[in-house]
């Protein structure tokens, strides 16, 4: 009997590595008998950085890793080190007073130590402000409609009038971007990235509408100076706008976008090893609809598939469980009934050794 265990991080409480070692330790506390293969995964959320280091070396500089990659240097930078949900330095301020420009910095410091080939893993982001402090930070003007310099943050994306894109096309020569990101939204609208994924960030329901019709503006004159129309591309709505500000960039140099959970389970080889194991377990700390559109689980629920292999989805909290239940085998939510998810995240570690437990005595006994 081989087991593989494959899960993301549990967002706030648990990286990939300890959740993997959270199910092993459950497991084997009732078949200490069973193979197990444990592979921590990303999706180009949290952790993603940790997990190209373990693949591919290199160092951290700055919250960048550098690496090689076949002989080509290389950078990956993880949204969620920098302006992620969980950081205090973004839950101290209003999501009106957050902004992309941290990335931008990492970003331009990357380009600056003359890296062609850069990663962005663009999950688990605080911010929505399209990408405008990012596109400051590479050394863009952005003015409101007195032709004073907007503040790099939501705030200023809803003043912006005008924007000048400096030295973009001199910094980017040559440059292949490559976005890791599983999200499928626009940029503006009801998929967009306001109305999807705002009032989890912290805009409020009436400030919705107000919000968005900024987005719109913020995308209309972006794509007028720039010359491209990308806001209704696949991800432009990635990380609050983000992805739509890189996929601007096109302009200047070579950027693509790819499944993040593609990306690190294919250099993990991930589709090798599932062939020769009896199940699959993953997990990520809330699993409901949106773990449809890409999510690390429901990658490897889909790869298990196909190779015949059943798949065990153990998650801290399962909700939408008739829309997940055509694509796992099992599911096991490791919060015990009545307790809240700010209850179960410190015990988290605990709660999915005892899921991970239960499931064993019930499927392997």
């Amino acid at each position: 009997m081989r087991i593989l265990i494959a899960p993301d991080s549990f967002k706030g409480s648990l990286t990939s590595s300890q959740a993997a070692a959270a199910m092993e330790a459950g497991i084997t506390s009732v078949r200490p008998d069973v193979e197990i293969i444990t592979m921590p995964l990303a999706d180009g959320g949290e952790g993603t950085r940790d997990i190209f280091q373990n693949l591919y070396g290199g160092v951290v500089t700055h919250d960048i890793l550098f690496f090689d990659d076949h002989g080509r240097s290389s950078a990956l930078i993880e949204c969620a080190t920098l302006i992620g949900l969980n950081l205090p330095s973004m839950q101290k301020n209003n999501v009106f007073e957050r902004g992309s420009s941290p990335l931008g910095r990492s970003l331009l410091t990357a380009l600056q130590s003359g890296v062609l080939d850069v990663r962005i893993a663009l999950g688990g982001s605080a911010t929505v402000d399209g990408g405008l402090g990012l596109l400051m930070a590479l050394g863009c003007r952005v003015l409101d409609a007195d032709g004073l310099p907007v503040s790099a943050d939501l705030n200023g994306l809803m003043q912006a009038r005008s924007i000048e894109t400096g030295g973009l096309k001199a910094l980017l020569k040559d440059v292949l971007i490559t976005i890791l990101s599983d999200v499928q939204n626009p940029l503006c609208g009801q998929d967009g990235t306001v109305c999807m994924y705002g009032a989890q960030k912290g805009i409020k329901t009436a400030q919705i509408s107000s919000v968005d019709a900024a987005m719109r503006q913020w995308g209309a004159l972006c794509e007028k100076v720039l010359g491209l129309s990308v806001h209704e591309s696949a991800g432009a709505g990635a990380a609050g706008g983000i992805g739509f500000a890189i996929q601007l960039l096109g302009n200047f140099c070579d950027v693509k976008r790819v499944s993040g959970a593609e990306q690190v389970m294919c250099a993990s080889h991930f589709d090798q090893l599932v062939n020769t194991v009896d199940w699959v377990l993953t997990g990520e700390g809330r699993s409901d609809a949106q773990t449809l559109q890409g999510k690390l689980p429901f990658m490897v629920a889909q790869q298990a598939n196909k190779a015949g292999v059943p798949s065990v989805l153990i998650a801290g909290k399962i909700s939408d469980d008739q829309t997940l239940q055509d694509y796992f085998t099992q599911m096991i939510s490791a919060t015990p009934e009545g307790v809240s998810i700010a209850q179960a995240m410190p015990r988290a570690e605990a709660y999915l050794e005892d899921a991970a437990a239960r499931w064993a005595k019930e499927a392997l006994s």
